[in-house]
């Protein structure tokens, strides 16, 4: 493990957590579910984000480099350089093999089979919720072609704990994996990782944003950023408090609770296998 670098980020008391545990437990996570799968490559999608950085480093703890493979996935017009050069930067820095390879094409594609995709009312896009989408699952395609050519692989997933709760993630886009290493962390927790394992520190301080849209932000899409939604998710979720409390004691409106549980409560298919009508037993 590299040495840690020294850092002013903090965590609120209720969020903080033993870092060097996390990491071990989320290794041997990595390897015994790999393990169990009769499987040793694990493939990635590599954006540039805190999340799929933090992810590719464990896994590639875990798996050994030579078992990691990084696919970046960029939309011309849609994800910035920076995040590009972040992506290639974590590659190098891991010294994982990879590809990149921009998805316009296929985007393009599939909004001319599906032309209502790209529908627009006043200069913007009728259903951008769809069209976004499209491109997430997209991304998953490619993941999981290049993990069926592998013959051995699996599909290593990003998401965090705080958009797995609020259901920010598209089904069978970047929540159709086949782990989840930090899916027990929240935003707050992976940025802090993030330092402790020495990432550069542009990664974890870069506003969050599923780059689905062009100019797309979290913070913005969910009215809040995370520093807020994590603990209102930690006491609502964890702590099982009720609204008015955890309003009370983050001194917020009481609003903003009800409607981060509201997401909580209607994203709860996102995070079940689809339902079977048993005919047997």
């Amino acid at each position: 493990m590299p040495r840690s670098r020294t850092s002013t980020r903090s965590l609120p008391k209720e969020l903080q957590f033993d870092w060097k545990v996390a990491v071990d437990e989320i290794t041997l996570g990595i390897k015994e579910h790999f393990k169990k799968s009769n499987t040793k490559t694990g493939i990635i999608g590599l954006s540039g984000g805190v999340d799929s950085s933090v992810s590719a480093t464990l896994a590639k703890w875990a798996l050994g480099k030579r078992n990691v493979f990084a696919l970046i996935l960029p939309e011309k017009g849609v994800t910035p350089k920076a995040d590009i050069d972040d992506a290639l930067e974590m590659t190098k820095l891991l010294g994982l093999k990879y590809e990149l390879i921009e998805i316009d094409k296929g985007v393009s594609s599939i909004s001319k089979m599906v032309p209502e995709l790209v529908q627009k009312s006043g200069g913007k896009l009728k259903n951008s919720i769809a069209y976004a989408n499209t491109k997430a699952r997209l991304r998953m395609t490619i993941l999981y072609a290049y993990a069926n050519l592998a013959g051995d692989a699996q599909v290593i997933g990003t998401s965090d704990k705080s958009e797995e709760l609020l259901g920010y993630c598209t089904k069978y886009g970047d929540h159709g994996i086949d782990f989840l290493p930090i899916g027990d962390l929240y935003k707050s927790q992976v940025r802090f990782l993030s330092d402790k394992l020495g990432l550069p520190p542009r990664i974890a301080s870069k506003e969050p944003s599923p780059r689905l849209l062009k100019g797309q932000k979290a913070k913005e899409d969910l009215g809040l950023g995370y520093d807020v939604i994590d603990r209102v998710l930690y006491y609502s979720i964890e702590k099982r408090q009720s609204e008015k409390k955890v309003a009370q004691k983050l001194n917020i409106p009481l609003k903003v609770v009800q409607n981060l549980n509201a997401m909580v409560k209607v994203s709860q298919h996102k995070r079940e296998s689809p339902p079977i009508t048993k005919l047997s037993v």
